[in-house]
């Protein structure tokens, strides 16, 4: 019996065919494997888990991911006001897929109140969107008799061995609020600085400390359950959380500051990835589910670009600086 042969054409299409099968396989993979770690977001937060920054950072990254496309992680890096977060976005690839969730007190104080901060603001860092605005809160311990601030204003001349003020962090701007306070009263104010909110909140609760300022959400509970007395807020207008505690403005000082949280970037990250991460930013503060999440936790949506967040951080530069120049403070 004959051997079988096999057309000389038909041998050269198996084989061209096996080489392209070899050929494709590695050239389909590289591109997938490269596109699955392209879609990794990581979010800094430069203070700790649980706290109200981190819970906005959770819930951006729960909103944001699907617009953004892949995975949108929390990279918690607390310490130093946010000064490690901070620095490690400056390490960063600008390429959009590194974004750091910070308040004023990294772009603002920091920069105003330490030697060596690691970073410019507006020279290392590229501002995407304004997130939120919160106001702040001035609240007295139960044994404090006053309902008001001119009332406290009055006891604490009359008391000047007990006039003082907890502060979340020493360099805050809570602290160059009291000194703002005593300059425009003449009250003998000195402040108390603590390591964050909660232990200066128990403080104050417990009667160890005669009164205290930061985010009014840090006061709200208490306050209602009467642990505690708020006597002012620091915004623009009153709280509905708290709608009939009047303004610092509308008791005769006239500083309407509002706390605020904003996404930045690396410096040189392209415009189409900034303008891309700002659009799911805003996308994100415009549904009503998020509104709600941020409102239980005293934070207002506040969607904002990237020039709308470089100006307030220039507005707060320029008016904290000549505060903290007068008050004598010393960089740490």
């Amino acid at each position: 019996m004959s051997p079988v042969r096999r057309s000389p054409v038909r041998r050269r299409l198996v084989l061209g065919a096996a080489a392209t099968t070899l050929v494709a396989a590695p050239a389909l993979w590289r591109p997938r494997t490269a596109s699955a770690q392209a879609t990794v977001t990581r979010l800094l937060v430069g203070f700790p888990a649980g706290g109200t920054i981190d819970v906005v950072a959770r819930v951006l990254a729960d909103t944001m991911k699907d617009d953004l496309g892949g995975t949108l992680i929390v990279d918690s890096r607390p310490g130093a006001g946010g000064q490690i977060a901070a620095q490690a976005l400056k390490q960063a690839a600008p390429d959009g897929r590194t974004l750091l969730l910070s308040p004023d007190h990294t772009m603002v104080m920091l920069p105003l109140t330490v030697k060596t901060a690691g970073f410019q603001p507006l020279a290392d860092f590229e501002p995407v969107a304004q997130v939120a605005r919160y106001p702040g809160g001035l609240a007295v311990s139960p044994q404090v008799p006053a309902k008001t601030l001119e009332e406290f204003l009055a006891w604490a001349k009359a008391n000047p061995a007990q006039a003082n003020i907890g502060v979340p962090a020493p360099g805050s701007i809570p602290q160059f609020i009291v000194h703002r306070l005593a300059r425009d009263s003449g009250a003998p104010l000195v402040s108390v600085p603590y390591r964050g909110s909660a232990p200066m909140v128990q403080e104050l609760i417990g009667g160890q400390l005669t009164a205290g300022t930061t985010a009014l959400g840090d006061f709200v509970e208490p306050h209602l359950a009467g642990r505690l007395r708020v006597i002012g807020v620091l915004g623009s207008r009153r709280s509905p959380a708290l709608p009939f505690v009047p303004t610092f403005a509308e008791q005769g000082l006239k500083l309407d500051w509002e706390y605020w949280l904003g996404l930045f970037a690396p410096k040189g990250t392209p415009g189409g990835e900034v303008e891309r991460v700002r659009a799911a930013a805003a996308r994100a503060l415009g549904r009503a589910d998020v509104r709600e999440r941020l409102q239980k936790i005293v934070f207002e949506p506040a969607p904002g670009d990237g020039r709308q967040l470089e100006q307030l951080v220039r507005d707060g530069t320029a008016l904290w600086e000549p505060v903290v120049r007068a008050s004598g403070w010393v960089p740490q």
